[in-house]
């Protein structure tokens, strides 16, 4: 937008204060769970999750879902489940944790991820005794092949039948590195990962917005696609250019867990187009609690046990060894529970705008891996705990509860920038390129020039340009040039005192 010389008023007694709740509107306090419904969702872990609550000195919400996202990677395809014939789901889930910088959400993060370092750890040092005793057996087999190659030789030189590889001249494939989370990875190489450790990921950001932020929507080569993908769980081939073998990945399965703070989400909200990435979040945006001095201990040993059991759950195999998820399918009457409840998700869809419109549309999917999650905690509880066959009535009961009338909530708390008609949207976007650029004026034409989604009319423009001048952001001037006059508007000046 063109810069022009200084508007001649002066700020504080010419201009009406601006409306800042136009992009900054206010929340609607966050739900809390009754005891006793927490102990019903929760089920054997509701009380470690308060004592580390207590312990970190955060909100019980953070550690809740920060648990049910880092169990559903760990379970990943080992398990899916699947509500009736022709639909399935993997268990894979995604979690944001809202909040401002002091609200504690990386405490709660380390609360559950420092057990995760412990298995990490166990797992790393399986791994350098297995490929010791691989590195061992292939120096061997390279003996053994070079004798073989030797002799081989020979025979053909003497007009013999050459001798038959042995068995030890190979000494097979290497051990694969298994992990369980990531923090920082190209899409090649988190398809890398994948391809050989196929049970699936979890990726960890303390900063989530950035990440999502910085993805390339159109690109077809981008990440954004990639990720899409990875929710779903299904197959992917990532075509590599450092070599023209492509990366071949059989379930691309990775949970993803992570922060954010309001105002970094609400400026993320404002900027971006609903393709249905963020939708797929289940979102925490609590109050923060009170500082305490704890008066319980963290039970750490209790998760790490636990957490082992979902990753020693077994896939499917056919006789040619590969591997597949074993499908955990609802009961009847659990069945009719999830359709009670995809009744009342469109039911709430009537009433909802944007983003969290299509949040709401998402939740039954969410609900099914949620339950689905929850009952192999349930297993993961105690050492002789039992497998789930199929997901049953309370299972899915307890998800729907947790999804609906829980974070379905904290979801419009955190999305209610969004969840506005599409026009309030746009002069929101709008009224972030005024203060990021700070105009003196700003005409039809400047805005067209930039291409914003949603604002690339004329009407759309002077639609949006009047929701500003009601907010008084903005007033509309015309100048005189001889001919039509040259309509414009000009920024309010207090902008710049409030930020």
């Amino acid at each position: 937008m063109k810069v022009l010389q200084p508007i001649p008023f002066n700020p504080s007694s010419t201009w009406s204060d601006p409306d800042m709740t136009l992009i900054n509107p206010v929340r609607p306090t966050p739900p809390v769970m009754s005891d006793d419904d927490f102990d019903a969702v929760f089920g054997p872990w509701a009380d470690w999750l308060r004592n580390a609550a207590e312990v970190k000195g955060v909100p019980v919400d953070y550690v809740a879902l920060t648990l049910l996202t880092t169990a559903s990677a760990c379970i990943g395809n080992s398990r899916w489940v699947s509500p009736w014939e022709g639909w399935k789901e993997p268990p894979v889930l995604w979690a944001m944790l809202i909040g401002e910088p002091s609200a504690g959400k990386s405490p709660a993060l380390d609360a559950v991820l420092d057990p995760v370092k412990v298995i990490e750890c166990e797992m790393a040092d399986a791994y350098k005794a297995a490929r010791q005793k691989w590195d061992d057996a292939d120096e061997i087999a390279s003996i053994v092949l070079s004798q073989w190659k030797t002799d081989a030789k020979k025979a053909v030189a003497d007009n013999e039948s050459a001798p038959t590889k042995p068995e030890d001249a190979d000494a097979g494939r290497p051990p694969v590195r298994e992990r369980i989370r990531i923090s920082d990875a190209t899409v090649e190489k988190v398809a890398e990962l994948l391809s050989t450790s196929w049970r699936g990921l979890l990726m960890c950001r303390d900063e989530l917005s950035g990440w999502l932020g910085g993805m390339d929507r159109y690109n077809g080569g981008g990440d954004r696609p990639f990720w899409l993908e990875a929710y779903g769980g299904r197959s992917y081939t990532v075509d590599r250019k450092s070599s023209s073998e492509p990366v071949i990945v059989d379930h691309l399965s990775v949970s993803v867990l992570g922060g954010t703070q309001p105002d970094k989400l609400d400026s993320l909200l404002v900027k971006t187009d609903d393709d249905g990435l963020l939708a797929r979040f289940l979102i925490v945006y609590p109050t923060t609690v009170p500082l305490s001095r704890p008066t319980v201990r963290l039970d750490e040993v209790r998760l790490v046990e636990g957490l082992k059991r979902l990753r020693a759950l077994q896939p499917a195999r056919d006789e040619a060894g590969h591997q597949s998820p074993i499908l955990t399918h609802f009961s009847d009457p659990a069945a009719d529970v999830l359709q009670d409840f995809r009744q009342q998700c469109r039911d709430w869809e009537v009433d909802a705008e944007g983003i969290f419109k299509g949040h709401i549309g998402k939740l039954p999917g969410l609900a099914v891996r949620v339950a689905c999650v929850l009952a192999h905690l349930d297993f993961a509880a105690t050492a002789n705990g039992e497998v789930p066959l199929e997901i049953n009535k309370g299972h899915i009961g307890r998800a729907c509860h947790l999804v609906g009338e829980h974070y379905r909530l904290h979801a419009f708390r955190a999305y209610c920038v969004s969840a506005a008609p599409q026009e309030v949207r746009n002069a929101r976007r709008l009224a972030g390129v005024i203060q990021q650029d700070q105009p003196q004026r700003i005409t039809v034409r400047d805005i067209q020039r930039r291409r914003l989604s949603g604002l690339q009319t004329t009407r759309g423009i002077r639609t949006a340009l009047g929701i500003l001048e009601q907010a008084d952001w903005l007033v509309k001037r015309r100048e005189n040039t001889g001919g039509r006059p040259r309509e414009f508007y000009v920024a309010n000046p207090k902008l710049w005192e409030q930020q």
